[in-house]
């Protein structure tokens, strides 16, 4: 999927929902900052600590804002520029070193490979985060999250609720078999399918109601890997409308992913997606944003690729 443009609304969306990455990746080169200018002021003062610091947080909120698909990206480049803290002593130490007449030129250069040094280590600890993720066993821990709307519960529950022969925004849903199970096919905008990356990927999966009323619905998934999840929704009237709520058990999550899923708050997030539809809002939805990242379009100007003719749009 190419990259979009935000709208205001969206970049203010991403920032809110992204608030505990944000949060994170912020406190990593901040707290180094502030320890080190704390510890000895000659290795970084409490002025230029602070400037460093908003420096720091108007960059990882410039990303989120524009890249709210790739956190373990929004993380690694916390880490590179925390290493471009702790080098940034030693970088004018080393320039004055050269002869007076070369020590600008000197210094320019060092901080042009301090640069390329932290974007080495932002692409490595993306790498490494990103297998951290999806190491170790599944973890069963549930996961939960509500939200209120200005609507009925007939509503809420014709848009939340997965049920088969139906369509429900990137979501559709085949008709039931004899045993209650239905296929469901689940659009990923943000991520390219491996057999052709000019289409979003499609995830298919099983699903089963195990109980449906008007307040409540439950539904058993089956995963591509025979893993199993469940949901349950609950549908609430209140004096401004309804509350929904959603408790999930995923089937194959491990620690990383739950911590990940946690930081993004993915969760309101998908139920932002079908607030948005009820109240014919314009889609504001991390889920159905591009899933460039700010490495792929550094890749992409520094080692362009010729246009393929099967892949022309």
């Amino acid at each position: 999927m190419l990259f979009e443009w935000p709208t205001p609304d969206q970049m203010l969306y991403r920032v809110m929902r992204l608030r505990r990455l944000v949060a994170l990746a912020i406190a990593i080169p901040v707290g180094v900052m502030l320890i080190g200018a704390a510890i000895d002021p000659a290795f970084l003062a409490a002025d230029r600590a602070t400037l460093g610091a908003l420096a720091v947080a108007v960059m990882v909120v410039g990303h989120v804002m524009l890249f709210p698909n790739v956190p373990t990206e929004t993380l690694s480049l916390s880490i590179g520029v925390t290493g471009l803290v702790l080098a940034a002593p030693w970088i004018k130490s080393l320039a004055w070193m050269a002869p007076a007449e070369n020590a600008s030129a000197a210094y320019t250069i060092l901080v042009g490979l301090a640069l390329l040094g932290a974007g080495g280590v932002m692409a490595l600890s993306k790498a490494l985060l990103s297998m951290l993720v999806y190491a170790g066993p599944a973890i069963k821990l549930r996961v939960k999250a509500s939200m209120d709307l200005p609507c009925s519960t007939s509503v809420a529950r014709r848009q939340f609720a997965l049920q088969p022969a139906t369509r429900r925004g990137r979501i559709l849903c085949g008709v039931a078999d004899s045993d209650g199970l239905f296929d469901v096919a689940i659009v990923a905008p943000q991520v390219a399918d491996p057999d052709n990356p000019d289409q979003p990927f499609v995830a298919r999966l099983a699903a089963k109601v195990l109980h449906s009323d008007e307040t409540s619905h439950q539904v058993m998934l089956v995963l591509g890997d025979g893993q199993v999840a469940a949901t349950s929704q609950t549908f609430t009237a209140t004096d401004e409308g309804c509350r929904v709520e959603m408790v999930e058990m995923p089937g194959d999550f491990t620690l990383g992913m739950h911590a990940m899923y946690w930081l993004t708050d993915q969760q309101a997030d998908n139920m932002t997606e079908c607030a948005d539809t009820i109240l014919s809002e314009p889609a504001r939805a991390n889920g159905l944003s591009h899933g460039v990242s700010l490495l792929s379009l550094a890749g992409a100007v520094l080692s362009p690729r010729a246009p393929v003719a099967d892949r022309a749009k």
